[in-house]
């Protein structure tokens, strides 16, 4: 059995998606998937899942919601009454986010660019739409689905990290001129598009990239770039033997 929080709150059951109708009933069952093997406690899923209107719901009306949950997971032992709340009892099975986590953290520190690039190809996968996309709403969850966002993000930026290590710069470029348009102060970022740039033989572009990433926090942030990034600079101006040597050059871009 899984729960799948990275788009859509649902269940597969047996290897068949199972959906969850209602809301609220999503919702409970995306807190618990969410406190992993952790329990629940009643007032913080009544919190997490009604947000503000909490204090009109009573514990019954969360106690029908479970049990409607343990009908659609097809097994009565999955969501467990353990004071002071409910456990998600997965058995054998896990989370998606629980998977990607791991994934992404096996990827991010692999020394193999290849391996690493296949992790995160399979961490990404698992996203099926933006996370938790039907049960928005509700300040706790919203945190949550932000949170699985930005470990969408690390993964991306580290698969770029890895393509950019197995020499795949002029395919890259399109998309990290995307990416830059879309995250204008994002750091690291940039750092990638000035690297794929340089490498490609561009290094005037290169440079322009960073001028304008500096002018941006300047004018907007009041901030100057990272000291990384200012080395990436020096080092592009300077066409550093390092920068043909992808491992190493790769440190540069960990802004």
């Amino acid at each position: 059995m899984r729960v799948r929080l990275l788009g859509p709150v649902d269940a597969v059951v047996d290897g068949v998606p199972v959906p969850v109708s209602g809301l609220r009933r999503r919702a409970v069952l995306a807190v618990l998937a969410l406190h992993g093997e952790g329990i629940a406690g009643t007032d913080r899923l009544i919190r997490a899942v009604w947000g503000a209107r909490a204090k009109g719901v009573a514990p019954n009306t969360l106690q029908s919601h479970v049990s409607a949950l343990r009908r659609v997971l097809g097994d009565r032992t999955a969501i467990l009454a353990r004071d002071p709340g409910y456990l998600l009892d997965l058995g054998t099975g896990e989370t998606d986010v629980a998977e990607a986590r791991r994934l992404v953290e096996r990827g991010t520190d692999g020394d193999d660019p290849a391996q690493s690039a296949s992790t995160l190809r399979a961490a990404l996968a698992m996203w099926r739409d933006r996370s938790l996309i039907d049960v928005g709403g509700v300040a706790w969850l919203d945190e949550q689905a932000a949170g699985l966002e930005r470990l969408r993000t690390r993964a991306q930026l580290a698969l770029i990290r890895a393509r950019l290590a197995l020499g795949e710069h002029a395919r890259l470029e399109p998309d990290l001129q995307r990416l830059a348009s879309a995250r204008p102060f994002d750091e690291q970022v940039h750092a990638q598009l000035m690297f794929a740039l340089y490498r490609a033989g561009r290094q005037a572009d290169a440079l322009g990239v960073y001028r304008r990433l500096r002018a941006a926090l300047a004018d907007n942030l009041g901030i100057d770039p990272h000291q990384r990034l200012r080395a990436l600079e020096t080092a592009i101006l300077r066409q550093d033997p390092v920068l043909e040597e992808s491992a190493l050059a790769l440190r540069l871009l960990a802004v």
